[in-house]
């Protein structure tokens, strides 16, 4: 006799577009990225983490293929430096976390190199980083710094309406149910970070998933209490 199937619980993939982003004070950086992207040009998008340039980066990303526009995206690392930036032409290129390779001489050269011909063909660019400075070779910061300078402030940590709109935006985005106070009760004990709260929401989508039950608050508070207790011990200092 055959063994009964049991149906995976499956979360969706969230899928970062301009439309589940919350803009908190970046409603112009949003605004630009949308609308405002010149072909040929280029653009640095500074943040510091958690403060939403990769979601941004796969946003400009998914609006070139949607506009038919011939894009090509890179998670910058040093083995992208040497096997994939020498290789990558297109109308439009995307470097998400480009001073991942800042510091490493090879991998700060091969992206010197890269830009050279980016600027030679009149490719549009838009590079994601903390900022410009960890960069070592004069010249490639000399490159760097003719990109057009965007930067993203973080959502602000008193601001309830921003968080209690991520929140809104989260339940969409993973297709969760709702129950009652769940919304307040996150704005109340939830973490102050969008990183932590998509993380939150990923488990938290699973688990409903898999029991077929709504996001309630005590689900949302067994969850953050495994949260809170994790961070604790990471903060206990041995004795």
């Amino acid at each position: 006799m055959t063994a009964p199937q049991i149906p995976l619980a499956l979360t969706p993939p969230r899928r970062l577009l301009f439309d589940n982003f919350i803009p908190g004070p970046n409603q112009t950086i949003l605004d630009v990225l949308k609308t405002g992207l010149e072909p040929g040009q280029w653009y640095f998008l500074s943040g510091q983490a958690q403060s939403g340039r990769s979601h941004l980066a796969h946003a400009v990303f998914d609006r070139a293929l949607r506009n038919d526009q011939d894009a090509r995206f890179v998670a910058c690392s040093v083995s992208a430096a040497f096997n994939v930036l020498d290789q990558t032409r297109a109308e439009w290129v995307i470097l998400d976390d480009v001073d991942a390779i800042a510091g490493v001489d090879e991998a700060e050269r091969a992206l010197f190199n890269a830009l050279n011909t980016w600027r030679a063909s009149h490719t549009g660019l838009l590079m994601t980083g903390r900022d410009r400075t960890s960069f070592v070779l004069p010249d490639l910061r000399s490159r760097l710094n003719q990109a057009a300078h965007l930067k993203l402030s973080p959502l602000q940590s008193g601001s309830d309406v921003a968080f209690s709109q991520l929140i809104e935006q989260l339940l969409e985005d993973f297709q969760l149910k709702p129950g009652y106070g769940i919304v307040d009760y996150l704005l109340r004990r939830a973490p102050r970070s969008p990183s932590r709260l998509v993380d939150l929401f990923e488990q938290l989508s699973e688990q409903a998933r898999a029991e077929r039950r709504v996001l309630s608050i005590p689900l949302a508070r067994s969850h953050l209490d495994v949260q809170r207790s994790d961070s604790d011990a990471g903060n206990k200092k041995p004795t």
